[in-house]
């Protein structure tokens, strides 16, 4: 009895020494986190603007780009196949700041009055520059103004640039194929999911939604596509407003077939496939599959052309350009006679996922 009563006064006081140090600890947090939130209250916030930060700051919503590109199909002195362009991004100022941060990566950019960029007001006089460089790490192109842009200001930013046509299937680039023994060139982009940025200077971010302007500059034997129907040889109607990892150009020497009736569906490839019929289980598949869609959802089918084109080497299945869908050229191109069922499933499972994506 005695031994019993001697433990529980020892347990007791274990406990009561216990819950002392925990009250303690809990006190020396509370006054150091205190003593935290004072120090950091009158220190001033890191800038939403810096370029170190690798998403975009919510100063600057872009409203439209006007893009032009010239793809050259045969390689330069060095070897290398290039495309030049310059952009006009209109944005407009969102919250104060003296600083833009636009996304560009493997650019060169012609230095005009020796920036990279040149602004200009449209609803007045724009800050003029004090500096710019390209951050490489985080992919921007930033842009030091003078003096802040104005809240509800709308302002246009010009670029003049150059890149490569690479092999890397990431931005413009090129795929080459074989045809009767030649070997061809085709200039193809893949915006997907952040190369935007590598063909021309963006808010490469898919929140910050705008229409783009597209004019392609192409020899006379190629033909020029882009999300939008041409509206001149080489100048397209603006897109709707989209992504900028949704938009798509294309110069080729591609063939096509075409639906005569509904929604204008078109169906792209090389020559001697589209002669061959290579195109036709795809046109013939894609036609009611949108149609299914529009009745389903009850919503029209929104653009004036759907475009499917079939690219060489490409190494995604397809990819979901809004009004042109590229796809996997041996995956797409099918014999209706002669291919595989399992092959002619696949094609149509495929389809009917990037159709899905259009309406």
């Amino acid at each position: 009895m005695g031994n019993a009563l001697h433990v529980r006064k020892r347990v007791a006081l274990a406990s009561l020494v216990t819950a002392v140090v925990v009250i303690v600890v809990i006190i020396a947090l509370s006054v150091s986190l205190t003593q935290e939130k004072s120090r950091n209250a009158g220190m001033a916030e890191p800038t939403v603007s810096a370029p170190d930060h690798y998403r975009l700051p919510d100063t600057i919503t872009p409203i439209s780009y006007n893009v032009t590109f010239w793809p050259r199909l045969e390689p330069d002195d060095n070897d290398l196949y290039l495309f030049t362009g310059n952009c006009t991004v209109v944005f407009k100022c969102t919250r104060e700041t003296d600083l833009i941060l636009i996304h560009s990566i493997e650019l060169n950019f012609t230095l005009l009055d020796g920036f990279h960029a040149r602004l200009t007001g449209l609803n007045g006089p724009a800050p003029s520059l004090k500096k710019t460089w390209l951050e490489d790490r985080t992919e921007y192109l930033v842009v030091q103004l003078d003096g802040p842009l104005q809240v509800n200001s709308s302002y246009e930013l010009f670029t003049e640039f150059v890149g490569e046509l690479s092999l890397t299937q990431q931005g413009f680039y090129r795929s080459v194929y074989t045809e009767d023994g030649v070997e061809k060139v085709i200039a193809t982009t893949q915006m997907q999911p952040t190369h935007a940025r590598k063909a021309f200077p963006c808010f490469d971010e898919p929140a910050l939604k705008a229409v783009f302007h597209v004019t392609l500059i192409h020899p006379q034997n190629t033909t020029a596509l882009s999300n939008s129907l041409a509206s001149g040889r080489t100048s397209f109607e603006p897109t709707k407003i989209m992504s900028t990892y949704l938009l798509a150009f294309v110069v080729c020497d591609f063939g096509h077939i075409k639906t005569e009736t509904g929604s204008s569906i078109r169906v792209w490839a090389n020559k001697k496939a589209i002669d061959k019929g290579k195109g036709n289980y795809a046109l013939e598949k894609a036609t009611p599959i949108l149609a299914f869609y529009e009745k389903y959802y009850n919503i029209s089918y929104p653009l004036k052309k759907s475009d499917q084109i079939a690219i060489p080497g490409f190494v995604f299945p397809a990819m979901e350009n809004w009004g042109l869908i590229t796809y996997r050229e041996s995956t797409f191109l099918q014999d209706l006679h002669e291919s595989f069922y399992e092959d002619k499933e696949m094609l149509v499972d495929m389809v009917s996922h990037e159709l899905a994506h259009m309406v």
